[in-house]
């Protein structure tokens, strides 16, 4: 008998310290990342992602603690980094760093097209608006723009309100699995 008991009391201590430190799950609420991730899917991050020098990058899916929503939990897209100035003029959104004078409309081949056959990039704000990101400030955005509320909403994102990266979701009405 003791020599079943270690192993499962290791392997018992291996799992809660996993879960407490390294992996978490969620299951996603709302529509704003369809159509890459569903309502009713579980996520996983990896909450070491981001520690130990390694930064968030442009297109990583992550889950955020925001005080800013009702939600207790959000998901959404890294769009622009640190230092870097978004420009969304009638609904296109610019992104300038120190390598692109002119800025550059960010192109997402995982956006799908909605129902009026008009890029999802496009939102539906009227004008112009800039936002200078700080040296700890992401912009976020949700993958189905029309209804998504993010960085056009919420304002850029603090690093340290990053959960983790999400790095598998599941689809169990569908048996997919995604690695992101």
């Amino acid at each position: 008998m003791q020599n079943i008991a270690r192993p499962a009391v290791v392997i018992i201590l291996s799992a809660i310290l996993l879960r407490l430190f390294v992996i978490d799950s969620f299951t996603v609420q709302g529509d704003s990342m369809a159509p890459s991730i569903l309502p009713g899917n579980y996520v996983f991050i990896n909450k070491l992602a981001y520690r130990f020098g390694n930064e968030p990058r442009r297109g990583d899916i992550v889950v955020l603690a925001t005080p800013s929503t009702q939600q207790k939990h959000i998901i959404k897209r890294i769009i622009a980094l640190p230092k870097e100035r978004i420009i969304i003029e009638n609904g296109v959104i610019r992104i300038k760093n120190s390598r692109e004078d002119d800025g550059r409309i960010i192109e997402e081949q995982y956006l799908a097209l909605s129902a009026n056959g008009q890029d999802a990039l496009d939102t539906p704000a009227v004008g112009i608006t800039y936002i200078n990101l700080d040296p700890q400030e992401y912009f976020i955005l949700g993958d189905n723009r029309q209804i998504s509320i993010d960085s056009r909403v919420l304002g850029p994102i603090n690093k340290w309100e990053i959960k983790g990266r999400v790095f598998v979701a599941l689809n169990l009405t569908r048996f997919k699995i995604m690695m992101f």
